[in-house]
């Protein structure tokens, strides 16, 4: 028997389960939305579109929607019941120490020098040097499975 249960008349059960949708455990998949390059290490699944009521769908091209499948088993004569409950996936802000940087350092440094920890996927121009000159923030892993492919037929 698992922990909690069965449940007794009048009483509840309450879990908290939490989701790591990894994009390590998903590279097998087809049709996944990425923030970033499949080949990088530090690519995540995309964001979920939140969408407002002013706006209509039509105009936002790329809707990213993720649901979770759970199952509930009520019994021999009650059988089972399963729901899919929408969730969103946010990444988190980044540090306002990482998006404004003051104009002059007590210290020197030398402008060739980039950081180790630079920021390769940028969505609003800072005119920071070295950051990443790419325009596709996102990468579907089914278009890239499809130029893999072609690749194996042409050599």
């Amino acid at each position: 028997m698992k922990e909690g249960c069965p449940v007794g008349p009048g009483f509840t059960l309450s879990k908290v389960y939490t989701l790591t949708p990894l994009l390590a455990h998903n590279k097998d998949k087809y049709g996944l939305a990425l923030d970033g390059q499949l080949k990088c290490e530090d690519t995540n699944l995309a964001s979920s579109t939140i969408i407002s009521e002013t706006v209509p769908k039509e105009s936002l091209g790329i809707i990213v929607k993720y649901k979770v499948k759970v199952r509930l088993i009520l019994g021999g004569l009650a059988g089972e019941l399963s729901a899919e409950l929408p969730f969103t996936l946010m990444h988190p802000k980044p540090e306002e120490e990482e998006v404004t940087k003051p104009a002059a350092s007590p210290r020197a440094e030398s402008p060739s020098e980039e950081p180790a920890d630079a920021n390769l996927i940028q969505l609003e121009d800072t005119g920071t040097a070295g950051a990443g000159d790419h325009d596709d923030d996102l990468i579907f892993e089914d278009f890239a499975r499809l130029r893999l492919k072609a690749g194996e037929t042409e050599a």
